[in-house]
């Protein structure tokens, strides 16, 4: 695979990794922890908890309530996080952690989610791309991009983060962006509201 000159493959897999996290973070999805260990063909992962999307996909073909709805919009855009975080770091990439469209791709897996639930292909195209637009947003919010960038630091250093290391890595850089930028973050306690754990 190859790397751009700007960014090595390692500084990339922690970018996309720590996207995953942040996104996972904002949607309120349970992070369990994040790695760039090379493992089973992959140059990092994340462990997030499916459990309500693992019992609610058998039931996406026949209820299109809002409780199926918004669990499949969080995951999917936590899977989109990671390719948004290295494009929005590098514009220029066009090849990024993973192959875009390889089978147990992060695209891929996005995609046979919403088509488990979308009424056919157009259809599912869009509303891909209307989540894809979502987590851009996330992604390139001020606050959340540098709860990436800290969280990546942090990522480089140490290569494991358990699920309270990141939770703590993620808040603790909201309150210090908060405290540079003068003003509370929302779901602080200074914005009356206490952040997701």
């Amino acid at each position: 695979m190859t790397t751009t000159n700007k960014h090595d493959q390692r500084t990339l897999s922690a970018y996309h990794e720590a996207g995953h996290a942040v996104v996972a973070y904002d949607q309120g999805v349970r992070i369990h922890g994040i790695s760039i260990v090379p493992d089973e063909g992959r140059m990092g992962h994340i462990s997030i908890d499916t459990l309500l999307l693992n019992r609610l996909v058998p039931t996406f073909q026949h209820n299109k309530g809002a409780k199926n709805r918004f669990t499949l919009e969080r995951h999917v855009m936590v899977l989109q996080g990671g390719h948004t975080a290295v494009h929005r770091l590098d514009p220029t990439r066009k090849e990024l952690t993973e192959t875009i469209n390889g089978e147990g791709s992060d695209h891929c897996i996005a995609m046979n989610l919403i088509k488990a639930f979308a009424v056919g292909e157009r259809e599912s195209e869009k509303y891909y791309q209307w989540l894809d637009a979502r987590t851009e947003g996330i992604i390139t919010n001020p606050l959340r991009w540098y709860q990436i960038q800290i969280l990546t630091e942090a990522l480089l250093k140490f290569e494991q983060l358990g699920a309270r290391t990141v939770r703590e890595i993620i808040k603790g850089a909201g309150e210090r962006w908060g405290e540079e930028n003068q003003y509370p973050v929302p779901g602080t306690q200074e914005s009356g509201g206490d952040l997701p754990s």
